[in-house]
């Protein structure tokens, strides 16, 4: 019985040890959009469109290893999802999350996404582009808390 309740333990340590989970709570945040496809440093320096700094309330959780990307936004209404994360992409403590996600009115719409978040900086840059209305869109958070679980 004890040696069943060791190796439980053990699993259990492993597991949670082994987790990659990027957590981040977002309390102020800003969209830039801009016609045509264009890089991050390109919308931002000169924008169609500035819908200026607003107060938000979301969470955003990074599971690296199961890959997934779960959103919740209680200044929305309590609306979230769950999506896959395509690829990761690691440079030092920039990881790029690559996610396709869907309309919010019709689920048939498409978007690449693309998510920097800057483990060290404690920075997140949340991308897309619409093809419907070929537009580059680019919301850095200014405002944040990151927690991070198994990560080196």
């Amino acid at each position: 019985m004890k040696n069943s309740l060791l190796i439980s333990i053990l699993l259990l340590t492993s597991l949670s040890i082994n987790a990659q989970t990027i957590k981040i709570t977002v309390s102020e945040a800003q969209i830039f959009a801009r016609f045509g496809t264009h890089t991050n440093e390109e919308v931002l320096n000169a924008p169609d469109e500035d819908r200026g700094v607003k107060q938000v309330d979301c969470d955003y959780t990074f599971d690296l290893q199961e890959k997934t990307s779960t959103f919740f936004s209680r200044s929305l209404g309590g609306v979230g999802n769950t999506l896959p994360i395509h690829n990761v992409i690691k440079k030092g403590n920039l990881y790029i999350l690559e996610i396709a996600d869907h309309g919010r009115y019709d689920a048939s719409f498409s978007y690449p996404v693309k998510i920097y978040v800057d483990i060290d900086k404690e920075t997140m840059i949340y991308t897309w582009y619409d093809p419907h209305l070929e537009r580059s869109f680019v919301q850095p958070s200014w405002k944040l808390k990151m927690t991070l679980e198994g990560m080196q």
